[in-house]
């Protein structure tokens, strides 16, 4: 009697046992014999209580504050603990009738040498204030334009030299004749060492380097090269007999 039970109890030879079952959506399959591990529980929530029940704590809090206006005049003030020092700005600066953005705080604890440091959320409360200065910030010193350049106002110098060559420049009138010198040789590719400057080619007027084009009232000149040993004039008169002035 009891071996047929147990022959029944056994699946079919040649017949497979049906797969569990897929778990539920939403529930991931927990191999047999191992725990699921527990969600960790986080802490969040319970910083943020504290924080909350130390804020309350602190808007109970009232305090007595000096403060000290830029003109040096002190005033009393009773504050709650729980304001930012941002929002501790603004409502000193407006119960004075000043701007908050052109002032900022500087707090001090009773019988210290130094301020306080702060961020703008820091709670008033959490701080050993004492007295308040507000001062007004310094603006960045910028650099002040200076008077507009006026252009520097030239002239067309026309040079003569080498027979019938000519060269025109740009200079300043109210600049010395030696000063126009080297941008006059540079201009006709000549030295400045043997070089006369002449009024005209007539009279051989040699003309003062320490006065300008506007002193002596010309835009035109002629240069001489001393070198050859004969007069200005005579050498302009008849410098088509003997040759280049060079």
């Amino acid at each position: 009697m009891d071996a047929p039970c147990a022959s029944a109890a056994k699946p079919p030879t040649g017949r497979k046992m049906k797969a569990r079952a897929p778990p539920p959506p939403g529930k991931a399959a927990t191999p047999t014999g191992q725990r699921a591990p527990s969600p960790q529980r986080s802490a969040s929530p319970g910083r943020q209580q504290n924080l909350l029940h130390m804020k309350e704590n602190l808007r109970e809090r009232a305090l007595d504050l000096t403060v000290v206006l830029p003109s040096g005049l002190e005033r009393r003030s009773v504050v709650s603990g729980s304001h930012a020092m941002m929002d501790l700005l603004v409502e000193l600066c407006l119960q004075n009738h000043l701007n908050p953005s052109h002032h900022a705080l500087e707090v001090w604890p009773p019988e210290a040498q130094q301020p306080l440091s702060f961020k703008p959320n820091t709670l008033v409360g959490t701080l050993n204030v004492h007295t308040v200065f507000l001062k007004e910030k310094v603006p960045d010193e910028k650099a002040k334009p200076g008077p507009p350049k006026v252009p520097e106002k030239s002239v067309r110098l026309v040079v003569n030299y080498l027979r019938t060559q000519k060269a025109v420049v740009r200079v300043s009138p109210e600049v010395p004749l030696h000063s126009l010198l080297p941008v006059i040789c540079a201009k006709c590719d000549v030295s400045p060492e043997h070089v006369v400057l002449l009024r005209d080619n007539v009279a051989g007027e040699e003309l003062e380097l320490s006065k300008s084009l506007s002193e002596l009232g010309i835009k035109e000149l002629y240069a001489w090269d001393n070198q050859r040993g004969e007069a200005p004039g005579d050498t302009w008169e008849h410098m088509g007999k003997r040759g280049s002035m060079w």
